[in-house]
């Protein structure tokens, strides 16, 4: 009932916002038309500017009420819940969804790529999603695309960031979930990780969700400046010559491991931006930017794990 009343407030901002646009935009108009009367009748300047002013002063009011109506609308819609799911737990959630079957065709699957639009994919199912839905699931940016389950009776609601790539995009409205192609992807396609950070590199390959090979780079990277130490300028100028060594090290650890891997896929690369960007140049494979955390302390199945964890999204 909560749901209900909210999303009554929601449609009732929406009407608001719609109203208060339309108004504006008949305002902005009438701006025009009085701009046009000044410029032509000397006489009566002094009153239409009174009267630009004051239409000015309007419009500048009615902006601001919309952006604050967009913002509560905007604030208001939020996932239901997000969590990262190992192999194991999203291989129990495909299972779940692949058993489900409606009477009718009301089960929507979309598979969309990372530079697709949902709105130009798939127009015939998109008048069946909630125009809130459609709000969070374009919010998301994802560098691997994304996964749509939907269904049209509003009871399975989920959105999957899967740990590769969706190749190409594709839907279906049909009496079942299309979950074939996410099964497939578990199976995993070789790529190279790069989990980097000053000082403490990890390389490896990933082949049929396995690591064949991997090995950590380490290096000294200068730590904090202290008071009575180096100038903060020698200080600084020195850590950025051991990062540059650090990179030059781990770059010269990748070279036969590449050697070695020529049917690469992917990079899956995470840690700190900057390291990443000077140890990957002059790779031509897709990069697959992660949040993963420092190596110290974790051993390589952890590092796959998180490699291979897959964002689920509550509607």
């Amino acid at each position: 009932m909560f749901d209900l009343f909210r999303k009554e407030e929601i449609n009732a901002l929406k009407e608001e916002i719609t109203r208060l646009e339309e108004e504006n935009r008949k305002l902005l108009l009438s701006l025009e038309k009085r701009d046009e009367k000044a410029k032509k009748t000397v006489a009566t300047k002094q009153e239409v500017d009174r009267e630009l002013n004051e239409t000015r002063q309007k419009v500048s009011s009615l902006e601001s009420e919309i952006q604050k109506l967009k913002k509560e609308t905007a604030d208001d819609l939020k996932f239901r819940f997000s969590e990262n799911l190992s192999r194991n737990r999203f291989q129990d959630l495909l299972f779940l969804l692949g058993s489900l079957q409606s009477v009718t065709s009301t089960l929507i699957t979309v598979y969309l790529a990372k530079d697709d639009a949902l709105k130009d994919m798939a127009k015939d199912v998109v008048s069946r999603i909630d125009s809130s839905d459609l709000f969070l699931i374009e919010k998301i940016d994802s560098p691997t695309g994304k996964v749509i389950f939907y269904d049209t009776d509003r009871l399975i609601k989920l959105m999957v960031i899967p740990a590769f790539p969706v190749t190409h995009s594709d839907y279906s409205l049909d009496r079942h979930f299309n979950i074939e192609p996410l099964k497939k992807s578990l199976e995993g396609e070789k790529a190279l990780v790069i989990n980097t950070h000053a000082g403490e590199t990890f390389i490896g390959i990933i082949e049929a969700d396995t690591f064949v090979e991997h090995e950590v780079i380490r290096s000294s990277v200068m730590g904090k400046h202290s008071k009575g130490g180096w100038s903060q300028k020698r200080f600084q100028s020195l850590v950025e010559e051991d990062v540059r060594h650090h990179a030059d090290k781990v770059r010269e650890a990748l070279l036969p491991i590449v050697g070695r891997h020529k049917d690469l896929r992917y990079v899956i690369a995470g840690g700190e931006g900057r390291l990443v960007k000077m140890v990957t140049e002059g790779y031509e494979y897709p990069l697959i930017m992660k949040s993963l955390e420092a190596v110290s302390k974790k051993n390589a199945e952890q590092v796959l794990r998180e490699v291979m964890a897959v964002r689920v999204y509550g509607i």
